[in-house]
């Protein structure tokens, strides 16, 4: 498979700006730097890696390679600070509260080096989680540029072995890093390899399957709408 259109949609609208990207550690986020990488000179990349006090040591040192790697000049900026002030003027909430709020705190990050040096914030969402909803609204789903949401994450796995991210990252267990242990696969109750699979359908046939899988689907992706609209003003008759 070829990725040249991605580097073309890439050189065409990033150029003369910078492109700010958040650094997971993750193969969404590896797989967008390496196409950042082959796309437009390293100078203008500014990737930024936001740990937090449940961030494992992995994912710092995969972190570590992939700039290593790519030759990527890395800002790293630890947020546990920042959700422990907010934590002392918010009530208490459940894990996946409080990681929403991590997502959005890291896309201010990001949209502040963005108007700091007139770039434009790269975003990581795949096919598979834009179908199923699976990201933060205006958090990993804030952003200028979407360059693999037409990847699923099968795609993106097979994408990454060409492209040359290290194995460590590519054979990770996914995860949004939203709480300690969460993994997506566990959060969703599905494998991406089954969701992929009932996302091809659709993507042949205008529909989902009737399997167990592709009502689970459906329903992630009927249930999601919102994430992939615009807000709804006075006029319109969609009720949510």
């Amino acid at each position: 498979m070829t990725y040249d259109y991605i580097f073309e949609f890439l050189r065409k609208n990033l150029a003369g700006k910078k492109a700010v990207i958040g650094l997971s550690g993750g193969i969404d986020s590896s797989l967008v730097s390496a196409f950042l990488a082959k796309s437009i000179p390293v100078d203008d990349i500014i990737p930024v890696f936001m740990p937090e006090r449940g961030t494992p040591e992995r994912d710092y040192n995969d972190v570590r390679k992939l700039c290593e790697k790519f030759k990527l000049n890395l800002i790293q900026v630890n947020i546990e600070p920042v959700i422990e002030n907010y934590m002392k003027i918010l009530p208490d909430a459940p894990a996946g509260v409080r990681g929403n709020l991590k997502s959005r705190t890291r896309m201010t990050i990001l949209y502040y080096y963005a108007n700091l040096h007139g770039g434009l914030v790269v975003g990581t969402t795949n096919l598979t989680e834009y179908i199923t909803g699976y990201y933060t609204k205006f958090g990993d789903g804030g952003c200028d540029l979407e360059p693999i949401i037409n990847l699923t994450k099968t795609e993106v796995r097979t994408a990454a072995k060409a492209m040359g991210i290290p194995e460590s990252i590519i054979t990770k267990p996914p995860t949004a890093g939203l709480w300690e242990g969460q993994t997506d696969e566990a959060e969703m109750g599905l494998t991406y390899d089954d969701i992929d699979k009932s996302i091809d359908y659709f993507r042949s046939n205008g529909k989902f399957g009737n399997d167990d899988v592709s009502l689970k689907v459906r329903s992630m992706y009927e249930r999601n709408a919102h994430k992939r609209e615009m807000p709804l003003s006075p006029g319109e008759e969609k009720v949510r």
